[in-house]
């Protein structure tokens, strides 16, 4: 299936030299997968390859992304076997043939400047990952980047300042979407070793910051997120304790890890989660982590504010 550049990709472009691959990880998304394209493309910036990257879903919702139409926009689709959405992103970017990835739930809707705000300030700011301005798609809440509040690693949205501020720093760029080169993607190894869905944004975000990058809010880039009680597909009661723990592991020592550690004690097979953790390749993992690192983790709570 074709991936070049749709015709009207080529005319927004212009002569750039940056190119936007869209990756877009999916699983029984419905009706809400082709919305969420469509006000993609209604942009005033669209992306120059979409890869759609069906997480072994079952309702046949890319089946539509796969007519002529969609195809002549530069949309494919690529189905893996159900592995998480950190591992469908991965799948995705490793077909991508852009300057820049840009990483999106496959429920939201852009307003018409997002992705060209979102290019523009990784033109001019390629060595960071950056987050958009996100609002809840039921309501009036909106957040600009988040920052971790305690030991279970859930977040709290950082409110987002008046219109035309320019980048600033945060601590987290929220995984719903997320925008980052190519090249600086592929040196970080991609998202980590996760499982189904969960704290995959946040250590990347960590391990970004701590590897030099800047983790950066552009509050011009907008878009609208259904945020849901629970996904539209199910979830093993375990991922999320096994991804906290693994995220402990790598990045954290000491008192901090074991406050990590604790709360995985009382989740469903929480002896089973530990185990299976400490029997995986975290050692290696944060040894790569370490030797890629030019700021230490502890500089990172000092810098953001800890959860303490």
């Amino acid at each position: 299936m074709s991936r070049t550049a749709s015709s009207s990709g080529q005319a927004s472009q212009g002569t750039r030299s940056s190119t936007v691959s869209l990756v877009v990880s999916t699983l029984d998304e419905g009706a809400e997968l082709p919305a969420t394209l469509e006000s993609v493309y209604a942009g005033s910036v669209v992306p120059d390859e979409t890869i759609v990257v069906d997480d072994g879903g079952t309702d046949d919702s890319c089946a539509l992304l796969e007519r002529a139409e969609w195809r002549a926009r530069g949309v494919m689709v690529h189905r893996i076997r159900r592995s998480g959405v950190a591992a469908a992103r991965n799948a995705g970017a490793r077909l991508a043939g852009g300057t820049h990835l840009v990483f999106l739930d496959a429920h939201c809707r852009l307003e018409r400047t997002c992705l060209a705000r979102l290019r523009a300030a990784l033109d001019a700011r390629p060595d960071a990952v950056l987050a958009p301005t996100v609002r809840d798609a039921a309501g009036t809440a909106a957040g600009c980047g988040a920052r971790l509040i305690d030991a279970h690693l859930r977040v709290r949205w950082l409110p987002p300042p008046p219109d035309g501020t320019a980048p600033y720093a945060v601590p987290l760029a929220p995984g719903g979407c997320l925008a980052v080169r190519r090249a600086t993607f592929r040196r970080m190894g991609g998202f980590g070793a996760f499982r189904e869905l969960g704290l995959e944004d946040v250590e990347f975000s960590i391990r970004a910051w701590r590897a030099g990058l800047d983790v950066l809010a552009v509050p011009g880039a907008r878009l609208a997120h259904r945020f849901r009680p629970y996904p539209s597909y199910p979830l093993s009661g375990t991922s999320r304790a096994y991804n906290l723990a693994r995220t402990a592991l790598v990045h954290f020592g000491g008192s901090r890890r074991e406050e990590c550690l604790r709360k995985v004690i009382g989740t469903p097979r929480a002896a089973e989660v530990l185990v299976e953790a400490f029997a995986g390749d975290w050692e290696a993992e944060r040894a790569a982590v370490e030797a890629t690192s030019v700021r230490p983790v502890e500089a990172y709570f000092e810098t953001f504010g800890d959860w303490r």
